[in-house]
């Protein structure tokens, strides 16, 4: 609503209830010992559990009400974690944000925290890592270490970004972001223009953006919305001060006529963003992923069904077939959001994975990775997959601080997943495609084509 407020969008009225929702919504994802996950209470995550517990941090100085119990729990939780954590030779994504946060809480243990930047800082792997210890320097009124990791920080930014695929939700815009909004809001660096034009550089080369970038570059903009009110700009000939937004409709833009310049020495920026509903559907895509969806009848026999890659195809009221979905990934790790949408006249019939054991008259099939998350829709079948694995790390953490609980496997680059569905009503439908994506790096993705299938009646 800030930022709304500041561009002249109006006020969500209703926000502060669907925060409130939120809230409530994340405590549902914490356990026992404090931690948070990203599915559910189970295989908690150090990296998550920080970002959550700033986020609660946030929501309460927002005049939010949260649970008091939980967040101290929360706090206790990253307390202890930071004290038991291991030594570590590269990383230290996790503790870093714990230390922060910490901070903000008014609990950081000034101890490790000295410690960290004056005899571990060249060990920590990204330039946010840097930031939160600089950040958590500046809040309990270290100046010189403060200044001292952001001058790390900022250094780190214009390192080339060396690991494809990240543990901590990142990527470099999305460090970028944080690092510009923590420098911000604790004032050890001037946002200068020269930080400013490093994040805008990093935004324009994402054709696709993850949550955890939307989610910081709002921050950012928060940050830097004073320096926009500066601007001097001339539109169809009348002056005008500061921020411009405007919406324009079609006709606007082909009966109408909108000039305008800037009439500053410093230079702004101009970004136009075009909304819209495709009057075809996208055609199928492969970019990071290959995506195959095949179709069996319950006994392991194939079925052309040419709907499901682009074609058509016509099946009986009361057909009932496995939908087999495979995900092949060209580099290892990432988490996986894979998504099949339902032709409205099929449903799925019974709500679980074909897994080994699990439906023993489909022992045939096997799948290969079990996923974090199955929701079994009206409209959808939905898994996340973690493709880092489980590989060395406990439920206290481990080097890195990401403590997963569950199977312990090395990173993967594929898997099968499977769900029976029947045809229920007559008619013809869209085929919608399927599609898969790495949740936080989305440039990466794939779907299928789509189709049109046809239901006949008994």
């Amino acid at each position: 609503n800030d930022i709304a407020k500041q561009i002249g969008m109006g006020q969500d009225r209703e926000l502060k209830e669907r925060v409130q929702k939120a809230v409530e919504r994340v405590f549902e994802m914490q356990d026992a010992s404090g931690a948070f996950g990203i599915w559910g209470p189970s295989d908690g995550d150090m990296w998550l559990s920080s970002y959550v517990t700033d986020f609660l941090l946030r929501a309460k100085d927002a005049n939010i009400t949260v649970d008091a119990r939980g967040l101290k729990q929360a706090l206790d939780r990253l307390q202890n974690f930071v004290s038991y954590a291991q030594d570590f030779q590269s990383g230290g994504e996790s503790r870093a944000y714990a230390l922060y946060v910490l901070a903000r809480a008014g609990r950081a243990p000034i101890g490790e925290l000295r410690y960290y930047i004056d005899a571990r800082m060249g060990r920590f792997s990204s330039a946010l890592a840097l930031a939160h210890l600089g950040a958590a320097a500046s809040l309990t009124g270290d100046k010189p270490r403060a200044e001292l990791a952001f001058g790390a920080a900022i250094k780190a930014l214009d390192a080339a970004e060396s690991v494809a695929l990240r543990q901590d939700y990142g990527s470099s815009l999305r460090d970028r972001a944080a690092v510009f909004t923590l420098a911000s809001e604790t004032k050890v660096v001037p946002a200068t223009p020269q930080l400013v034009n490093v994040l805008a550089k990093a935004y324009q080369s994402k054709p696709y953006t993850s949550t955890q970038e939307q989610a910081w570059l709002l921050l950012a903009a928060r940050s830097v919305s004073e320096q926009a009110n500066a601007a001097t700009l001339s539109v169809n000939g009348q002056p005008h001060q500061g921020k411009l937004i405007r919406s324009l409709t079609a006709a606007e833009l082909k009966n109408g006529t909108l000039s305008i310049s800037n009439d500053a020495d410093a230079a702004t920026t101009a970004v136009i963003s075009v909304i819209g509903s495709a009057l075809t559907p996208e055609p199928a895509m492969a970019k990071g992923f290959k995506l195959t969806r095949e179709f069996y009848s319950l006994d392991g026999k194939m079925i052309d069904l040419k709907s499901g890659a682009g074609g058509t195809s016509t099946l009986k009221q009361n057909d009932r077939m496995v939908v087999v979905l495979k995900v092949e990934a060209d580099v290892k790790g990432g988490r996986i959001l894979l998504m099949d949408r339902l032709p409205a006249g099929l449903e799925i019939e019974n709500p679980r994975l074909v897994d080994s054991g699990d439906v023993k008259t489909l022992e045939w099939l096997k799948t290969s990775v079990k996923p974090d998350h199955t929701n079994f829709k009206d409209d959808r079948f939905i898994a996340g997959f973690n493709f880092f694995g489980t590989e060395g790390r406990s439920r206290r953490g481990g080097d890195d601080g990401d403590g997963d609980a569950g199977e312990n496997r090395g990173p993967v680059s594929s898997a099968t997943v499977a769900y029976i569905v029947r045809a229920v009503t007559p008619g013809s439908f869209v085929h919608p495609a399927a599609t898969v994506e790495d949740m936080y790096r989305p440039d990466r993705l794939a779907r299928t084509a789509t189709g049109r299938l046809t239901v006949t009646g008994k």
